[in-house]
């Protein structure tokens, strides 16, 4: 937990490389990898692409869901497009907050982002 001492890491990649470089980090350090919920891309390259997020769409992503809505908005201010994500996903957002469990979040995640809609983008 990020208020006892734990820390979120960003990878900052190209999507090409994503597991290559997951791997890498597996075998390399002791993180304990965590996978955010589906929410839509506000940045220019992957606009509106469910789960293709910058670095910094999920890291604040990250903070937001940790409660840490001010970080997360401050993470996003340099970008252009950092307005547009929290707008774009406020209703996913607060929603997976309040989710009790994995298994909740999960169903949350299908009633926004439901698989025939997802595919079409």
């Amino acid at each position: 937990m990020i208020d006892l001492g734990g820390s979120i890491v960003a990878l900052d990649c190209s999507w090409k490389k994503v597991g290559e470089s997951l791997t890498l980090l597996d075998q390399l350090t002791m993180l304990e990898s965590r996978s955010l919920p589906i929410l839509l891309a506000s940045n220019p390259v992957s606009w509106g692409k469910p789960g293709r997020l910058s670095t910094a769409e999920a890291l604040a992503a990250s903070l937001y869901l940790m409660g840490r809505n001010e970080q997360a908005i401050r993470v996003l201010n340099p970008f252009p497009f950092g307005e547009q994500f929290m707008e774009l996903n406020k209703e996913p957002l607060n929603a997976y907050v309040g989710a009790l469990s994995r298994e909740e979040l999960t169903g949350l995640q299908w009633e926004f982002f439901d698989s025939g809609r997802s595919a079409n983008h």
